[in-house]
């Protein structure tokens, strides 16, 4: 009796030590988080005004008005595409907030607007649905700001609905930095990319 139940005991233990081992492997904390990092360059080379593309659609367009309208309504938002080359979000006719926001802006500069003027901007907003990355567009035209929202994810905005910082302060909980294609800058109040 003793014997079987040493036995009994020893055989116990090795299933311990096996769950154990077992449980340790199967449930290692990784050591490292893999993200996603971009560069600063990664993002300003995302502004393409020179790409022949945008040159030739720029040259289609008459007004700024008709360029936010064509990116607006003809571009489709679809929330997870990659942000790529400008020329891939027109042949393919669909962006993210960000593809569409730096279409947009590449298609500014490319009719005349000068880079100071022109910013892509990125921050969280408040949703239905919660908090949520975004992007958006900067442009001071005529002496005043307009904050621009080409995307559809929040609504269909015309050009002029949000001028001064009305945009940020209808939806947006914090601004994190802004760009165009010579420059980069983590936003304050302080910081916003004016010589």
């Amino acid at each position: 009796m003793r014997t079987t139940f040493s036995l009994f005991l020893l055989v116990l233990t090795g299933l311990m030590c096996a769950i154990h081992v077992h449980a340790d492997v199967a449930y290692d904390e990784p050591v490292f988080h893999d993200i996603r990092v971009n560069t600063i360059d990664s993002f300003v080379d995302l502004i393409e005004p020179d790409d022949p593309d945008v040159v030739k659609l720029a040259r289609q367009f008459k007004t700024f008005e008709e360029a936010y309208a064509f990116v607006s309504q003809k571009i489709r938002f679809v929330p997870y595409v990659p942000p790529g080359p400008v020329r891939e979000t027109l042949k393919h006719g669909v962006g993210s907030c960000l593809g569409k926001a730096v279409l947009l802006c590449s298609l500014y500069r490319a009719m005349g607007i000068g880079q100071e003027d022109v910013r892509v901007v990125v921050g969280i907003v408040v949703t239905e649905g919660g908090l949520a990355d975004h992007v958006w567009v900067d442009l001071e035209k005529d002496g005043r700001c307009l904050q621009q929202d080409p995307s559809g994810m929040l609504g269909q905005f015309g050009f002029y609905d949000f001028p001064g910082n009305r945009y940020v302060n209808r939806f947006v909980m914090k601004e994190i930095f802004c760009f165009n294609e010579t420059q980069f800058a983590i936003i304050s109040q302080l910081n916003r990319m004016r010589r």
